[in-house]
């Protein structure tokens, strides 16, 4: 059996919120474009969630999940990414002049219908998956019904929440509060959220302590499960990345488009204790989702050649001057193969989520 870590001992003995031991880990695992991140792993026809779960799944406090039956799903979203960009520059000092390139992609084809529609399908699967794992589950409505989570969720971010690159989505009636609330803040561009206004939601998170035990309390002492699940639809490298990048005679960044699953969290609430699962390495899915990568409508000219799951590269020169080039592509997404895909890598990502909780209580 597990132990808990000494940091949790030491937030234990002197009183402070568990819930921020919880919430700092939440923010470290999120995406950073400054940390290199691991190798994608292809989630195929020969992939076993229950194998895989152990290796691809970190955990923190699992002496927390030990023993335990009743849970009850307060929190569930799944984010979809729907526009990205990346650039690349050249350092100007061992050729005749600074080169910089940008590609724009956005995904079409399927949009905020859909996205609800896979949501609320994901949903019910992992309740299925759950009482599948032979844990009793607290009926969704139950939930929403009690009073102390009524209380959370008009402190929550409602859904759908659109942004200008994402949508995220939860069942009806859901709401992201507390650490979830204050990690989707976070995880938007530069300056969309002052600092005051990351304050605030984190010390709302604080303040959802007392409810969170309320309610496991009225939910007949069921421990909490919030779920996250990131989908992005095209992977962009810069070429031109590190020292030896920049020096390079052009500046050049490429695109290779497929499904993929970049985030899955779950968080379990277990009295004052807080256990996290977190994915480690990125999940590819069948690029056959998408019919076609196109240069959009706004751009000069067409990519000759775009082919499904295509590698999108773009490069510029560097010249006798400073020059810059920027283009925006398109990913074509078929609605009823994006469907298929998606739901069967989604059920698949949960399962090891409910795997992995199965294998530590």
């Amino acid at each position: 059996m597990n132990s808990l870590s000494p940091l949790s001992a030491l937030a234990n003995s002197s009183g402070l919120p568990q819930l921020l031991l919880a919430l700092a880990l939440l923010l470290f695992s999120l995406p950073s474009p400054a940390r290199e991140q691991p190798d994608p792993v292809a989630l195929d026809a020969a992939f076993k969630p229950a194998e895989q779960a152990a290796q691809l799944l970190s955990l923190t406090e699992a002496k927390a999940l030990k023993g335990l039956k009743r849970v009850a799903v307060s929190q569930f979203s799944v984010e979809f990414v729907t526009s990205d960009s990346v650039s690349a520059e050249t350092s100007g000092f061992a050729a005749a002049g600074r080169a910089r390139v940008t590609a724009h992609h956005r995904l079409v084809g399927v949009g905020q219908a859909e996205f609800q529609a896979l949501g609320e399908a994901m949903h019910a699967e992992f309740l299925r998956q759950l009482q599948a794992s032979g844990l009793e589950v607290v009926p969704s409505e139950q939930v929403l019904a009690a009073p102390s989570y009524r209380k959370l969720a008009a402190t929550g971010l409602a859904m759908p929440d659109i942004q200008d690159g994402a949508i995220t989505v939860a069942p009806a009636g859901m709401t992201l509060y507390g650490a979830n609330r204050l990690a989707a803040q976070t995880a938007q561009p530069a300056g969309m959220f002052s600092g005051l206004q990351a304050f605030g939601s984190a010390m709302s998170a604080i303040g959802n302590i007392s409810e969170q035990q309320a309610l496991q309390a009225e939910l007949g002492d069921a421990a909490l499960l919030d779920v996250h699940l990131r989908v992005h639809f095209v992977q962009l490298t810069n070429q031109n990345k590190g020292f030896f990048g920049r020096l390079a005679s052009q500046a050049s960044v490429s695109a290779q488009t497929a499904p993929s699953i970049r985030s899955a969290r779950m968080g379990v609430q277990v009295g004052a204790y807080s256990a996290q699962l977190a994915l480690k390495q990125a999940l590819t899915l069948d690029p056959s989702a998408f019919s076609e990568v196109r240069e959009s409508a706004s751009s000069k000219a067409e990519i000759a050649g775009a082919v499904l799951a295509g590698l999108i590269s773009l490069a510029r020169r560097s010249g006798s001057k400073n020059n810059s080039d920027s283009q925006r592509f398109e990913t074509v997404a078929e609605p009823n193969r994006y469907r298929e895909v998606l739901s069967t890598g989604l059920a698949q990502t949960q399962a090891m989520l409910v795997a992995r909780l199965q294998a530590e209580r």
